[in-house]
């Protein structure tokens, strides 16, 4: 019988269980959802325990999917989302619901920590602008002001991943290196809590957990979760890592200049490197890898596939089928449109959250093939603007791969082959790198792979390879460089808008 391996990825919307075999073959997939509640604007929480229902429910509906799964199961991981908060007491106990990464509320602790410390210092030590409100350490500082009799019967704050680990084996306090690097409080270059930036912050350093390397064996399933999984008991748990982290593994970037690029509602492109390399101009962002002493660089686009979602709505909800066919219907460069894909405000490199979507150079011989199109090129134009920062940085791919449901479309691969002029690696697992990333640390936390490089080639196959068109790659080559023009010229005007629209409200 084979050996399986059971990967947990936990995100926004549910836990994705996948049961992998040792070769990195996929055999069984399962999903079970979990609410997520806004109980004011900008508040996005939940509650710990919907999650480890969620595994408890996805495990055992995996198990009886494939017989003897169980018996031959030789460990279990996690990949889950980062930038959360999840307060619990020293037995595991969630004091409250948790705060995760796309609560915003903390945006005046954000920025009153980063004012204190200086911009350019917090950004040197943790390698990200901590004063936008997404990192666990504003969230964190929040609940010390607004909820301090919580804090005081407070343990740790941990993220997703931890949890369910602790909950499976009754050890708690624990987190990996890529996650404890988007606390926002994380030395990068020393790999240890700052401590300057904590007196910044206000927050008891007691609440931050132990950090240790993702391959780390953590415990073993316990009786109690065994008889609420459906696992066996003593069953090795292996720590695993951060979304982002498990992503880039996933991908296959596992070696220095490594770079990929993940499409989805919210896109990046990120590169790996063995040292701490911080951009001086403060354009993109940094983690931790999985594997030991590397980083991960990567810029983020705050509206990719979202910008394509957004214009399907606009017109009149069509399938994203009809739309692709719409672009494909008008000539590259789509007659002089531009669009700038700012629809809720940018991250990576302008970080400007003030910035808004932009159709440039709209006339009468434009329809909405070329809208199509000029969206589809204003979302490649932006993510080259934050390879063209890897590249300034020394870390130049040759190739780029790519994953994401967004890299099935023909048309987008030929339009970012072509923008970026480098030929793409698709994965054939476009969907499935995170999860991939989680199973391979599994694998190589349990000594099946001696390290990354000997199981990428397992869990992280390269299906086929894309080839810019060079007629396109010359077009759109003059095309990023009027892109790139664009927000310079209209940055001033953002923020006057902004001004004007809270003065109107």
């Amino acid at each position: 019988m084979p050996t399986y391996l059971l990967a947990h990825d936990l995100g926004t919307t549910g836990d994705k269980a996948t049961l992998f075999d040792s070769g990195g073959k996929i055999v069984a997939s399962t999903f079970a959802p979990y609410p997520l509640f806004y109980p004011k604007p900008g508040w996005a929480e939940q509650n710990a325990q919907d999650w480890w229902n969620a595994v408890c429910q996805s495990t055992r509906l995996l198990l009886d999917q494939v017989s003897h799964a169980k018996e031959n199961l030789a460990g279990v991981s996690f990949s889950a989302m980062m930038n959360g908060c999840l307060l619990i007491d020293s037995e595991g106990n969630p004091l409250r619901p948790a705060l995760i990464h796309a609560d915003i509320r903390s945006d005046a602790q954000s920025t009153r920590i980063v004012q204190e410390i200086g911009e350019e210092r917090a950004y040197q030590i943790t390698g990200n602008r901590i004063s936008a409100p997404y990192f666990t350490i504003s969230k964190l500082t929040w609940l010390t002001e607004h909820e301090p009799e919580t804090l005081e019967k407070a343990q740790w704050c941990v993220q997703t991943k931890d949890y369910i680990g602790g909950k499976l084996t009754g050890n708690f306090g624990i987190t990996d290196y890529s996650d404890a690097s988007l606390y926002g409080c994380f030395d990068m270059e020393r790999r240890v809590w700052s401590e300057e930036i904590i007196a910044s912050a206000g927050f008891a350093s007691r609440l931050l957990p132990q950090v240790l390397p993702a391959q780390t064996c953590i415990g073993r399933v316990t009786a109690d979760s065994a008889q609420q999984t459906g696992l066996p008991e003593g069953l090795p748990v292996i720590l695993g890592g951060g979304d982002g982290a498990c992503a880039t593994v996933g991908a296959g970037a596992i070696h220095a200049g490594d770079a990929y690029h993940y499409l989805g509602g919210t896109s990046w492109v990120a590169a790996v490197t063995p040292q701490y390399r911080p951009d001086p101009s403060r354009r993109i962002s940094v983690f931790c890898a999985l594997q030991p002493d590397h980083y991960v660089l990567y810029g983020t686009v705050q509206s990719a596939g979202s910008s394509i979602d957004w214009l399907r709505s606009l017109f009149g909800e069509v399938d994203f089928e009809t739309l692709e066919v719409w672009a494909t219907a008008a000539p590259a460069g789509s007659q002089g449109l531009f669009f700038l894909p700012y629809l809720a405000g940018e991250r990576s490199p302008i970080w400007d959250s003030q910035a808004r979507g932009v159709y440039f150079g709209l006339s009468t011989a434009h329809g909405r093939a070329e809208m199509a199109r000029a969206t589809f090129e204003g979302v490649a134009y932006a993510l080259a603007s934050n390879l063209a920062v890897l590249q300034e940085l020394g870390l130049a791919p040759d190739t780029v791969r790519v994953l994401g449901g967004g890299m099935r479309s023909g048309l987008w691969r030929s339009i970012l082959a072509g923008v970026y002029g480098r030929p793409l690696l698709l994965l054939e697992h476009l969907s499935e790198a995170t999860s991939c990333g989680a199973a391979m640390n599994l694998a190589v936390g349990l000594g099946i792979y001696p390290d990354y490089a000997e199981a990428a080639p397992h869990f992280a196959p390269i299906g086929r390879r894309e080839d810019p068109d060079p007629a396109l790659q010359r077009l759109y080559s003059e095309g990023l460089t009027l892109f790139n023009s664009l927000y310079p010229a209209l940055e001033n005007r953002f923020s006057a808008l902004a001004q004007w629209q809270s003065e109107e409200c």
